[in-house]
């Protein structure tokens, strides 16, 4: 479930990821015709076509990261960060979006997305074999993301034959979810910016970017003291952000014009306003 391969990536050779008899090396998507018996494989095979697709284009052509907000926010109580809202394209070419704010404990190994309100999602952090261990405050701790397809809406199953027993039942959707969880290291593959003077010199052919091995996303590192402070919380240390053409437009006949974002404040106000001066 929600498991990701060099196939279905967009690295190497494609197979169908769902069992539908494809020939391995070959991107396939169904062919309907009169009087064909269609099964579950057919239309799975037709969503999955086009969904790595999309995930191959997002991979080679945007690559991968944090595209917008999805900051991680101090809370108000011990070991609690927020984590804002945000669009992020994962590793694999997946689309991640946190569509509202999210209390994270950082005692909490992983969360998943739930369906629910802010902060009643948060798995207990008495439970042992949730938590990670609360000593050695001091460490930096990562808060990363991934992609995960979360089943969905169960219903029942009509019986076999003339079977009475209508208990059974199956999840009739998948639902694009993610799983917020804690590293104790920034992964290499947040390590440095690629060069780019291979895609800027036309005289060189770029390769193809590597699968990835990892399904991460940082979105922040932060540090806790020994009661379960958090005394710092850096959003740049391990983010990999991707580049947005989504704010720049202009008006037809006009030159475009660039509205610049005022930098922050040193100590990391937003300059001036009602609270900032």
């Amino acid at each position: 479930m929600g498991t990701m391969t060099e196939s279905n990536c967009g690295c190497g050779s494609a197979a169908a990821s769902n069992g539908g008899g494809s020939v391995r090396g070959a991107i396939e998507r169904p062919r309907f015709f009169a009087r064909q018996l269609v099964t579950p494989d057919d239309l799975t095979l037709g969503i999955d076509y086009f969904r790595n697709k999309i995930r191959r284009i997002n991979r080679y052509l945007h690559g991968w990261g944090v595209v917008c907000g999805a900051r991680v926010d101090p809370a108000k109580k011990p070991w609690k960060v927020i984590v804002r809202t945000g669009y992020i394209l994962g590793p694999y070419g997946d689309e991640i979006l946190i569509e509202r704010d999210i209390c994270f404990d950082l005692r909490t190994r992983c969360l998943t997305s739930t369906p629910g309100d802010a902060c009643d999602e948060v798995v207990d952090p008495l439970c042992p074999d949730q938590t990670l261990d609360a000593s050695g405050a001091d460490a930096p701790r990562f808060v990363a993301v991934r992609y995960k397809e979360v089943p969905s809406r169960p219903v029942r199953v009509q019986p076999v034959g003339c079977g009475c027993d209508d208990t059974k039942c199956e999840y009739s959707r998948w639902r694009d979810g993610y799983e917020i969880c804690v590293l104790d290291q920034c992964p290499e593959s947040h390590g440095e910016p690629l060069d780019i003077g291979q895609f800027v010199d036309p005289g060189v052919i770029p390769d193809c970017p590597p699968c990835p091995t990892e399904p991460w996303v940082v979105l922040a590192k932060a540090t806790i003291d020994a009661d379960g402070n958090v005394t710092e919380i850096d959003n740049c240390a391990c983010r990999r952000m991707v580049r947005s053409l989504a704010p720049y437009w202009w008006r037809c006949g006009e030159d475009p014009i660039v509205v610049e974002t005022p930098a922050p404040a040193p100590d990391g106000g937003g300059g001036p306003g009602p609270d900032n001066g």
